[in-house]
Formats: structure tokens, sequence, C-alpha cells
């Protein structure tokens, strides 16, 4: 059993990883013990998901001002799921590992100096949309190679000229974002040292779906 220690590609993409997560270590130990207990009853592959879904799923924390974060993104029937994963295996339904995201908004404001004084009269006309910085990296769990199928899942969310929905996420609930359009892909590079990692980086936008507004 090959263990992919996330940690050590978070820390060579991102410069820092998730507080508490654990290391190889713990993992392997985990993992077997864990097994070791469910496989009587459920077997060795419902207890390695049951596992996950236990111990490793409810997965939001801060460092430095930057969330990791699980969600899922939706297009019509398709769905893209970034969240954890098995550390020796892929997850089915998984894209990707929980990705960095960042948030920034500004406010539609119109400033008028007045003549002859120091003041100024500004006005608010409403919020500007979120913008939302997405930072994360597809691994190929199974065979440690250039992960070419997520690769093209990837670019396929990239190319859609259409809007995504946002689930299963309570960070982008609690900033009451439902639905975002992917605008700019920023970085996309091998990670150096691990053939089988891609970093990516792209900036989208909150957007409310056509139906808020009928």
């Amino acid at each position: 059993m090959i263990v992919v220690e996330l940690s050590k590609r978070y820390l060579s993409a991102f410069g820092c990883i998730p507080s508490g997560y654990p290391d190889t270590a713990t993992i392997e130990d985990n993992i077997k013990a864990g097994i070791e207990r469910a496989a009587l009853n459920i077997g060795r592959g419902r207890a390695n998901i049951g596992i996950m879904s236990a111990n490793m799923r409810r997965f939001v924390t801060n460092v430095n001002g930057v969330s990791w974060a699980n969600f899922t993104l939706r297009n019509g029937g398709t769905y893209y799921k970034f969240a954890n994963t098995l550390f020796y295996e892929e997850l089915p339904g998984v894209l990707a590992p929980p990705p960095m995201v960042s948030f920034t908004r500004d406010k539609n404001i119109k400033k008028t100096s007045i003549d002859g004084s120091d003041f100024e009269v500004v006005e608010c006309f409403g919020l500007k949309p979120w913008k939302i910085t997405i930072s994360g990296i597809l691994i190929d769990m199974d065979n440690h190679q250039y992960p070419s199928s997520k690769m093209r899942s990837f670019r396929t969310i990239f190319e859609t000229n259409d809007i995504f929905d946002v689930l299963e996420s309570q960070i982008f609930e609690d900033l009451g974002i439902q639905s975002i359009y992917i605008e700019r892909l920023d970085e996309l590079k091998v990670l150096e040292d691990y053939q089988d990692t891609v970093q990516f980086k792209m900036t989208a936008y909150s957007i409310k779906p056509l139906e808020y507004f009928i």
C-alpha cells in the first residue's frame, strides 16, 4: 500500500499545509486499525470509504487568512467534487483534494468631490460579486503517473461556457454564494518532484442564478 503524502504536496505547492492535517505514519496507522475493525462486517472496500467518511470528510480549516474547503461544482447533471480522498487510492467521484480558497469583494461606490472643500460625497450602489481564488492540486492516486484523466476533467471545467452551482460547502453557503463562473486560469503546472501531481490556480466570480431575477 502506497500512501500519498498530501501534506508534502501541499507544502511544496503552497508553502503551508492545513492545520491538523495528519502525517503519513498517522494515516497508515489509522487506516490499518480501521480496516481491521471494520472489515469483519462490511469488507475492506466499504470499510475504507466508511473510515474516510467518518474521520476525514468534515474539513474546513484556515491558514494565514486562506481556507481549505470541500465543495462540489455542478453543471447540469455533471458533478466535480473537491474533497478529502483516501490517501492510497482514488475515492470514487472525487476530482481533487480540498483546494485553498480566498475571497475578496468590493462595493459599487461613486465618489464626488465638493468644490472648495475637503469633503466628498460617497454614494453606494450595491455590492460587486465575490472574487474567488481557487488553488489546488490534481493527483493520480492509483498509478502515480501524470494525471491525464483529471487534467481532461479540469479542462472541461474551465472551458464550460456556463455557470456552476456550488454544493456541499459551508464557507460558500456562509457567504451567500450559490453559483460561480470561472473567468481565468491563472496557473497550471506539474509540481516539482511529484510527477503524479499538477498544481492549478483559477479565478472565479459569484453570480446569481437566472431564476433569482425572475
